[in-house]
C-alpha cells in the first residue's frame, strides 16, 4: 500500500429523491496493482474506489480548508443577464492548506457559497474601494 501524496478524489453518483447527485470521498492509499482506495465507513477498511456502488471515476482534489479568516471590508461584485451589478459583503476567506484564499459570501438562505464559483460572478472588491450600487449596464 502507498499512502497518497497527491490529493484525488474518487467521485460517485448517490441515489437521491428520486434522481442522482454526485458525491465523492478522498483516496487515502494507492494498493499495490495501483487501484484507488477509499475508506468503507460500514468495515471500517479501506477498499478499491472502483468496488464502491455507483463508481464513476477520479478527479483531482483541492487542499482541504484549514482554516477561515473574516472577510475584513471585501465585496464581491454579481452581474446579472440584463447587465444589473450588484455588491455583497464576503463573510469570510478561506484557507487551503496550500495556502489558496477563496472568498465567501451568502446567497439569499444563508448558505456559505465559494464566490468566485457562482457564474454571474463579476470581481472583488477592495476595503475602501468606491462601491458600486446596483445599475444596468448602459451599453445594453
Amino acid at each position: 500500500m502507498i499512502p497518497a501524496q497527491h490529493l484525488y478524489r474518487a467521485n460517485y453518483q448517490q441515489e437521491k429523491g428520486g434522481g442522482m447527485v454526485p458525491r465523492s470521498k478522498p483516496v487515502i492509499a494507492w494498493d499495490d496493482e495501483g487501484q484507488a482506495l477509499v475508506v468503507d465507513e460500514r468495515s471500517g477498511r479501506l477498499v478499491p474506489a472502483n468496488n464502491v456502488r455507483n463508481f464513476t471515476g477520479l478527479s483531482e482534489g483541492e487542499h482541504p480548508v484549514v482554516g477561515a479568516i473574516p472577510g475584513g471590508g471585501w465585496s464581491v461584485r454579481f452581474k446579472s443577464p440584463d447587465g444589473t451589478v450588484m455588491e455583497d459583503p464576503l463573510v469570510a476567506w478561506t484557507v487551503r492548506s496550500d495556502g489558496t484564499l477563496t472568498p465567501v459570501d451568502t446567497d439569499s438562505e444563508g448558505e456559505c457559497q465559494p464566490s468566485t464559483a457562482m457564474s454571474n460572478f463579476d470581481g472583488l472588491v477592495g476595503p475602501g474601494a468606491q462601491a458600486r450600487t446596483a445599475q444596468s449596464d448602459s451599453s445594453v
